[in-house]
């Protein structure tokens, strides 16, 4: 059931929009959160695995075992905690 659920989304086009999703958040907070410049290396960590599993499935589709998978959800699911908390318990620039 997780495995399946982890397939479902671990797909180009949703990878891409997590990542810009996390460049948007660091463009509306950059002004007044320090730690905003977290979310783009969780951005980058979901684009590069947008982009490897986009190569995967167009040029090498009959791949069945993905060591390379699993490096990009280690990193995200190393970038992803980190970036969020910094922006949430980061101090906050008055304007």
């Amino acid at each position: 059931m997780i495995y399946d659920l982890i397939s479902m989304l671990y797909q180009p086009l949703f990878l891409s929009a997590g990542g810009l999703i996390f460049v948007v958040l660091h463009l509306g907070l950059h002004r007044t959160r320090p730690g905003s410049r977290y979310l783009l290396l969780t951005a980058a960590a979901w684009l590069l695995a947008a982009l490897d599993q986009w190569y995967m499935t167009t040029y090498q589709p009959q791949m069945n075992i993905r060591i390379d998978a699993l490096l990009f959800l280690a990193l995200m699911l190393f970038t992803t905690p980190l970036g969020i908390l910094a922006v949430a318990f980061g101090k906050r620039i008055p304007r």
